[in-house]
């Protein structure tokens, strides 16, 4: 299948900062466009990157990448600047999309900056791979995997199978719904309005969620961490909550069933006030607090 390169172009601006300092910037910008059919997918590598990902109704995969350098001598921004390579290119059926530097992790006078903003059909399978950066995601229908360090995730509007491993880089997501797995090592999760099923293990961090009607089942396993179960109808779900060297708070309204009570360990059984079958929420935390809150929708985003 064909592809395009649409445009490179080489940008040069001065800024100057409150100080009076004068800054030159450097900006590289790629713009290229590869068909689209089904089967394929988009891998992004990323290091020290921005990445965009939304969709379109085209049945094609765009990509912008914007590389700028930033230092008071054109010079110098200029030379830093072409230190830093990129790949852009379809292999079989997969789009692979990558920037690294020239000269390893050598630092580089200017501060460099690597902007990616990829958008594709809506079922398009996706992988990014982040290292010092940050990914933002919307919208996708298929397949969901993010491989991040020192790295931010958001997610917005996402269904299907999601696989998000992250170390040092919290995640934030809202109307997810699909197969979910997550992995976070001293990262903070913070979801809204999930629904389907999920699996979360978490070490070192604080956990947020928001279960909504649609939720097929929540594990959660944490170690040394917090967890917050927020919702305006916690009486839709069953819980098992088990905290080994903490705690379980939860409302006093709720059908709630102590299971083990010792200085060691609380576990607690919960069912709702009506219906024979409802999705069930596991919480294990070692280490940490489970809490258990009805708050209005409104109330959750502070």
């Amino acid at each position: 299948m064909r592809h395009y390169l649409l445009a490179m172009i080489l940008l040069a601006c001065t800024i100057q900062l409150p100080a009076q300092e004068v800054v030159q910037v450097v900006t590289k910008i790629i713009e290229k466009t590869f068909n689209y059919q089904d089967g394929y997918e988009v891998n992004v590598e990323g290091q020290k990157a921005e990445i965009f990902v939304e969709t379109w109704e085209k049945r094609e995969i765009g990509l912008r990448l914007e590389i700028s350098a930033k230092h008071p001598e054109k010079d110098i921004a200029e030379a830093d600047l072409e230190t830093v390579n990129f790949v852009a290119e379809r292999i079989r059926n997969k789009v692979y999309l990558r920037n690294y530097r020239f000269g390893g992790n050598e630092q580089t006078e200017s501060i460099l900056s690597v902007v990616y903003y990829i958008t594709l059909p809506e079922d398009c399978p996706v992988y990014v791979k982040n290292y010092f950066g940050a990914a933002n995601i919307s919208n996708l229908t298929n397949r969901l995997r993010i491989f991040g360090e020192y790295s931010q995730i958001d997610i917005d509007n996402v269904k299907g199978l999601l696989d998000i491993r992250t170390r040092f880089g919290d995640i934030i997501g809202e109307k997810i719904d699909g197969n979910v797995t997550i992995n976070a090592r001293r990262s903070d999760v913070t979801l809204y309005e999930i629904a389907g099923n999920y699996q979360i293990n978490a070490q070192y961090g604080i956990l947020k969620l928001q279960p909504t009607t649609g939720l097929l089942g929540l594990d959660i396993s944490a170690e040394k961490s917090e967890v917050y179960l927020y919702g305006d109808n916690p009486d839709l779900f069953g819980y098992t909550l088990t905290a080994t060297h903490g705690k379980v708070d939860a409302p006093e309204n709720l059908r709630l069933m102590a299971l083990e009570d010792t200085p060691e360990v609380q576990k607690v059984q919960i069912k709702p006030q009506r219906g024979e079958t409802y999705p069930m929420i596991t919480v294990s935390v070692t280490f940490g607090d489970v809490h258990l809150e009805k708050v209005p929708s409104e109330g959750l985003r502070y």
